[in-house]
C-alpha cells in the first residue's frame, strides 16, 4: 500500500469536513465538498493500485467521480448566477428566502 497517499487522502477529506462544518458561505461549502471528492479519488486509486484487483476497473470509477464533480461545479455556477442576479445572500442560513 501507499501510506503517504492514504494520509494525503485523509488530510484532504478532513479539511473538506472542517470546511463544511465551519463555513456558512455556499461557495466555500461546495469547494469543501470538492476537496472531499478529491480525497476519495486519491484513496480509491491508491487502494486499487495496491490490491490490483482484476475485476475492479479504477478508470471507470475515476471517470464517474469526475463526472459528479463536474456536475457539482455546473450547479454551483448556476446557483451563483441566480443568487447574484436576484440579490440573494450567499449565507446558507438565509437560503430559505429564495422564491421558487
Amino acid at each position: 500500500m501507499f501510506p503517504y497517499l492514504i494520509e494525503l487522502a485523509f488530510i484532504l477529506f478532513a479539511i473538506g469536513i472542517a470546511g463544511i462544518a465551519s463555513d456558512r458561505h455556499l461557495v466555500a461549502i461546495i469547494f469543501a465538498v470538492e476537496l472531499i471528492l478529491v480525497g476519495s479519488i486519491i484513496a480509491l486509486i491508491s487502494f486499487f493500485t495496491a490490491n490490483a484487483a482484476p475485476s475492479a476497473n479504477p478508470v471507470i470509477m475515476l471517470i464517474s467521480i469526475w463526472a459528479v464533480a463536474a456536475t457539482e461545479i455546473i450547479v454551483l455556477i448556476t446557483f451563483y448566477v441566480y443568487m447574484k442576479y436576484n440579490g440573494i445572500s450567499f449565507d446558507i442560513t438565509k437560503l430559505s428566502k429564495m422564491k421558487w
